[in-house]
């Protein structure tokens, strides 16, 4: 039986990354990562994870990946985003946050995701102490001292903790008796990328509309952008349209501060809901990434939420000898707790807020815009949550 330090079921972004946050602060450390789809180096389209959608990076992840030397990497593919406008259709022309209010070259980053998974693919495969197993777990037996795995292989391996990140509705969370909490949106998303008539600026656009959010986040290219469309469950799934129509609709719904839609991709789509572990940590075992908690997209939380989640765990683990130790979980558990409530439930508040079409509740999010303008404690404190200003990056 082969032993480990840290086994991470889950080779996407967030089991890449804590596989090299931990392989950093513990440089000793026999690290393996399980995952079943092959990623080799310079080609990572097998990795669901790694797919033709794109990730908004906060200016806390970017820091992370720029102290695991991966950034200036992305740098080459990240659009900044110097400012968000945030609109309500029909109603208050809207309001932004700019970075140059906080003396900052950008609130955040957009990434595509496959350059992005090349990027930690490759890191991996330098960095000493951490292993790739195209493998999956078929059995783990959690002992007093270690969580002892059977893959599909017929390898069998042994590690002082676990780390389960194999995403949302993870199969090994059910096989082990992991529960969810599961609060339905009754919507689904709508991803794809768009060409626009005019530049977009550097500028990420969160649109509310009588059935949902709407997200534009710039791109490279000055005149494209990733679409996050939210729309109502119930109602025909817009995403098989012809591009015509689907073009059609989506101006109907944003307007024309980008010109004219012009083009758009190939489209895909998902339903939503919001995810939380019932149990983020056992003996031997921490749930993290998707797995843990899977939020909405509407305000671009998902991957920086995990990101500082792995950032604080491997700083937990940090000359730890035994990291399985529940008592070492549970110290992380308290660092967390704080951050992960409070980006979950303005997450959560934003969907429900923001879809409704009660009329009290429309004139409470016009007046949440308006605060925003007028009381600056208040939308600094909103912008930071944002930026990922609990991120504890250095």
């Amino acid at each position: 039986m082969t032993t480990y330090d840290l086994a991470i079921v889950g080779g996407g972004m967030v089991g890449a990354s804590l596989a090299l946050l931990c392989a950093r602060a513990n440089p000793s450390w026999r690290i393996a990562v399980i995952d079943p789809h092959p990623a080799e180096v310079g080609d990572v389209s097998a990795r669901p994870s790694f797919d033709a959608r794109a990730t908004a990076l906060s200016a806390g992840s970017a820091s992370y990946l720029n102290n695991l030397g991966v950034w200036q990497s992305l740098n080459a593919v990240a659009a900044p985003i110097e400012q968000v406008h945030i609109s309500d259709k029909g109603y208050l022309p809207g309001q932004r946050i700019c970075a140059g209010d906080y003396a900052m070259p950008a609130l955040g980053y957009v990434v595509p995701n496959q350059p992005l998974g090349a990027v930690f693919i490759s890191a991996m495969a330098t960095q000493s102490g951490i292993e790739s197993l195209v493998d999956s777990v078929e059995q783990l037996t959690v002992t007093a001292k270690a969580a002892e795995a059977r893959l599909a292989s017929g390898a069998n391996i042994s590690a002082k903790l676990i780390a389960i990140c194999d995403g949302a509705d993870s199969p090994l969370c059910k096989a082990l008796g992991i529960g969810h909490r599961k609060r339905h949106y009754q919507q689904r998303a709508v991803i794809a990328n768009v060409r626009v008539s005019k530049p977009h600026g550097n500028t990420a656009f969160e649109r509310f509309t009588d059935e949902g959010p709407l997200a534009l986040l710039p791109l490279q290219n000055s005149r494209e952008l990733a679409l996050v469309w939210t729309q109502p469950i119930l109602e025909p799934d817009r995403s098989g349209r012809p591009d015509t129509d689907f073009l059609q609709q989506l101006q109907q719904r944003f307007g024309h501060r980008l010109g004219r839609f012009e083009a758009v991709s190939e489209r895909f789509s998902y339903p939503l809901q919001l995810s939380e572990v019932d149990e983020p940590w056992r003996s031997r075992l921490v749930v993290m990434g998707n797995a843990a908690h899977s939020l909405h997209p509407v305000a671009g939380q998902g991957f920086n939420l995990s990101l500082r989640d792995c950032g604080v765990l491997a700083d937990c683990l940090k000359g730890v000898t035994d990291p399985g130790a529940l008592e070492c979980l549970k110290n992380y558990g308290r660092l967390r707790q704080q951050d992960q409530t409070l980006t979950t439930e303005l997450s959560h508040a934003m969907v429900k807020l923001f879809s409704s079409r009660r009329a009290s509740l429309v004139s409470a999010r016009h007046l949440g815009l308006l605060g925003l303008e007028l009381f600056a404690p208040l939308k600094q404190a909103f912008s930071r949550q944002m930026m990922g200003g609990h991120s504890g990056a250095a």
